[in-house]
């Protein structure tokens, strides 16, 4: 008798671990795909995970923190309405595990925190008993925004190459010192890499600008760069031309919603090629901005203001140029 009671032990503890393991082994592709800023295949993946069978699979602290990166991930495919009900269930489950600063934006905890506040006056929580005849809370049922799709049909490998990569286009208007010039704006976006293209022509030539980079996205609010720069403009000794390679790390923070962010970026010169005696120097400069997006429409504008300041190598003369930008783009060809 003892001998069957084991075996049927074992029996039903084989198919428990495993289901446990895939259930971790989902959460931990769904921690990968948004940390690769797949926010689309994330969430799908935590919806998997957060849903019966493999729900069961999961202990309070995996549930919750399945939870704060579903609604990490809903804030930023811009779904707000389901990221608010996503941290109202995280509440209820698990009223003190708040996100963790070190892995997720101010904007990601200053929602958190408003949900938290709203429902910290109380809410009704059901208490029932499982299986095991332990008591857990029970959230309030979610709204309908938070309701599981089906299981996505699968794509072929090219398929989700085309549906990763974005692009974007904008029309651009620069001022420098007092002559303004009209351009383009362009950038190609494939999971964390981003190449920007930008060109700008005054009239007569009185200014010409382009620059090239390549941006590395750290985090969804952090970026790094690489990339040339060239501009000519004319003063009264002639046609003066400024090349560099500058290197340089960009921050970007919500100010209002997923609608409004700001900016701020600085950078270095890895090198300066001037058409002045003696040629060659440094360079450094930084740029804040404020871009506002249309929400469901694809347009979006900003504004940034920047300063660059240069130096001809063993030379007192300096150049410092201010400039200022407004852009007016179309969002996701």
């Amino acid at each position: 008798m003892r001998v069957r009671v084991v075996a049927l032990a074992l029996l039903f503890a084989t198919p428990l671990r495993a289901q446990n393991g895939s259930a971790n082994e989902v959460l931990t592709g769904a921690v990968r795909a948004y940390r690769d800023l797949d926010f689309d295949a994330a969430a799908r993946l935590l919806r998997r995970a957060l849903s019966p069978p493999l729900a069961t699979g999961l202990d309070d602290s995996g549930r919750a923190r399945a939870l704060t990166y579903l609604g990490a991930a809903e804030h930023y495919r811009g779904r707000q309405d389901s990221a608010i009900a996503v941290f109202q269930r995280l509440v209820v489950l698990a009223p003190s595990d708040r996100p963790d600063t070190l892995i997720f934006p101010p904007e990601i905890t200053r929602l958190y925190d408003e949900v938290h506040a709203k429902l910290s006056v109380g809410v009704p929580l059901r208490i029932a008993v499982n299986a095991r005849d332990r008591l857990r809370f029970r959230p309030p049922p979610p709204p309908a925004a938070l309701q599981v799709p089906p299981a996505a049909p699968r794509v072929e490998a090219s398929q989700g190459i085309e549906r990763e990569i974005t692009a974007s286009a904008a029309g651009q208007v620069l001022n420098v010192r007092g002559v303004t010039a009209l351009g383009f704006f362009g950038s190609m976006r494939l999971r964390r890499l981003e190449l920007d293209v930008r060109y700008a022509e005054g009239q007569r030539r009185a200014l010409v600008e382009g620059a090239i980079a390549l941006r590395f996205l750290a985090t969804p609010w952090l970026s790094v760069q690489v990339g040339p720069h060239a501009r000519r403009f004319d003063t009264p000794f002639g046609a003066e031309r400024w090349v560099t390679w500058r290197v340089g790390g960009r921050g970007d923070v919500a100010i209002a919603g997923t609608g409004v962010r700001g900016h701020v970026m600085l950078w270095r010169a890895l090198g300066l090629e001037v058409n002045v005696p003696p040629g060659a120097g440094s360079a450094r400069g930084g740029e804040v901005g404020l871009t506002i997006d249309l929400g469901p429409r694809p347009f979006w504008f900003a504004l940034a203001y920047g300063i660059d300041q240069a130096q001809v190598r063993d030379a007192a003369r300096r150049e410092t140029v201010e400039t200022l930008t407004l852009t007016v783009g179309l969002r996701r060809l």
